[in-house]
């Protein structure tokens, strides 16, 4: 077959990699496809397909289009997105005959339902009328509490094939309306090193000169930061926490500064930017644990790129995505599910005013969807908020269900406040404890075992190459049903306002 893998661009992290990663998958697996790859940016590193840059593919290139500021639509006139879409279309349209002048039998498209390029999706309408067929993979979904990036006014892809990266979101899809035939689990590749060294305990790693809990991570607003600081209150004498790398989005970048200016103030055993000055294998060569407290992922590389390497997790669970794990007999005990706190130490005024910010956002930008002629479906939307409102009303809240705000508010408190110390050490006793987890040499193996079954790159290609072949094998058709798909992402549990 002839294949294109498409995304906005090929800049180091997140789904670049995956690209990046599947491209290379196929090249060594499946080697009697073609693949080349369409991308906003060229590669940051080389790859063993063509790259084709289409410039109109970036997220900067439509930005007229995309940008919407809180109160108001967005800017592009109707004649100027249809221009935008039309052009966009044809730009992608020239690269694929250079690339196949054969034709191209699938364009495998990476995560067009985030409004990244507010140009994408009628393009690739347009181009599914002039006959090319799709397969649409969903690392993230708009649904799921980010309004700002929610494609308000432009359709999903129908009568294509449809792929997800963890199991809850293929579910959710299917109970929205897509054929399950059609909609496939398409897990990331991750690399497992050759050389490994299963890790002790904090004690024993120190006499070795690892004295670093390491956060591999770009510290966007979603990784939660805040709970890092708070973990740091219980870090074993003569250790460090260290977060490797910073934001580059403007939209993080306040967020970052102000943990940044608390951690010098309050937690000096925190390090930012630890990976600007070192090697992730350094890093990860002085580590005796590797921490996570992100509230929301796709997939979940901060679980399994340290257990590849012998070393133990700690920090907050995503159920759904270590439900996956599991499943391929890929167990992380030293997590946990929340970090309860009294809500009574938090100001009521300030809870009220942040979850009502977000749910007013939430307001904005889904109500088009949820629309109806008797006004029903407007009232479940307004039932599904209220559900989220509740959950900020109990007597214990989640630390990592509160706003950046709040949690700077809490940990300035914890500081100077030994009785509430020790209420939260009473709520939440596993946190005493939580740096002493450790990986035998047998347990090491044996996740190292289940990590290459479930995860590696032929297991990657094999799964692409069954996607593929339904894809182009017999018509598909139907579609996404918006309003129930969000009714499914805005329920109260997967609500964290530090992500949305």
């Amino acid at each position: 077959m002839n294949i294109a893998i498409l995304h906005y661009h090929l800049r180091s992290g997140g789904v670049g990699s995956v690209v990046r990663a599947q491209a290379e998958a196929l090249s060594r697996f499946a080697p009697d496809d073609r693949v080349v790859v369409l991308s906003g940016t060229p590669s940051e590193t080389d790859l063993p397909v063509p790259v084709k840059v289409v410039s109109g593919l970036d997220y900067a290139a439509h930005a007229e289009s995309v940008s919407r500021n809180a109160t108001g639509p967005r800017a592009a006139t109707a004649a100027t997105a249809t221009a935008a879409t039309a052009g966009l279309a044809d730009e992608m349209e020239r690269a694929l005959d250079e690339a196949f002048p054969g034709g191209c039998d699938l364009l495998h498209v990476h995560n067009p339902l985030i409004r990244k390029n507010a140009a994408l999706l009628g393009a690739l309408a347009e181009l599914q009328r002039r006959g090319l067929k799709l397969l649409v993979q969903v690392h993230d979904l708009a649904e799921d509490f980010r309004p700002d990036v929610y494609h308000d006014h432009s359709a999903y892809p129908r009568a294509c094939a449809y792929a997800a990266i963890n199991t809850r979101d293929r579910d959710r899809l299917v109970a929205s309306g897509l054929d399950p035939r059609h909609v496939h689990l398409l897990p990331n590749p991750v690399a497992i090193p050759a050389a490994f060294e299963a890790r002790g305990g904090w004690r024993e790693e120190l006499g070795r000169g690892r004295r670093t809990a390491l956060y591999p991570v770009r510290a966007i607003r979603r990784k939660n930061l805040g709970e890092v600081l708070l973990l740091a209150h219980f870090l074993p004498a003569g250790t460090e926490l260290a977060v490797t790398l910073p934001p580059t989005s403007p939209r993080d970048l306040p967020g970052y500064a102000a943990w940044k200016n608390l951690a010098a103030e309050r937690f000096p055993r925190v390090r930012f930017e630890a990976g600007l000055g070192a090697q992730l294998a350094a890093l990860y060569e002085s580590s005796f644990c590797a921490v996570t407290t992100s509230v929301k992922e796709g997939f979940g590389y901060s679980y399994l790129d340290p257990i590849a390497r012998g070393i133990p997790v700690v920090g907050r669970e995503i159920p759904y995505v270590v439900a996956d794990f599991r499943a391929h007999g890929i167990a992380l005990p030293g997590l946990y599910r929340e970090i309860r706190i009294p809500r009574a130490v938090l100001s009521e005024k300030s809870l009220r005013a942040a979850v009502e910010l977000r749910i007013e956002s939430f307001r904005r930008a889904y109500s088009g969807v949820f629309a109806s002629e008797d006004g029903s479906g407007l009232s479940e939307l307004e039932e599904l908020l209220g559900a989220l409102a509740r959950r900020f009303e109990e007597e214990n809240l989640d630390f990592g269900a509160l706003d950046e705000g709040l949690q700077n508010s809490f940990l300035r408190r914890l500081g100077e406040d030994a009785s509430l110390d020790r209420d939260l050490r009473t709520r939440n006793p596993f946190l005493p404890e939580l740096f002493e987890a450790r990986l035998s040499s047998g347990q090491a193996e044996s996740l190292r075992g289940a990590l290459a079954a479930a995860y590696s790159a032929e297991s990657c290609a094999g799964k692409l190459r069954t996607a593929y072949r339904d894809a182009v094998s017999e018509p598909i058709g139907g579609g996404v049903d918006r309003r129930a798909l969000l009714a499914r992402y805005l329920v109260p549990e997967s609500f964290f306002p530090v992500a949305s």
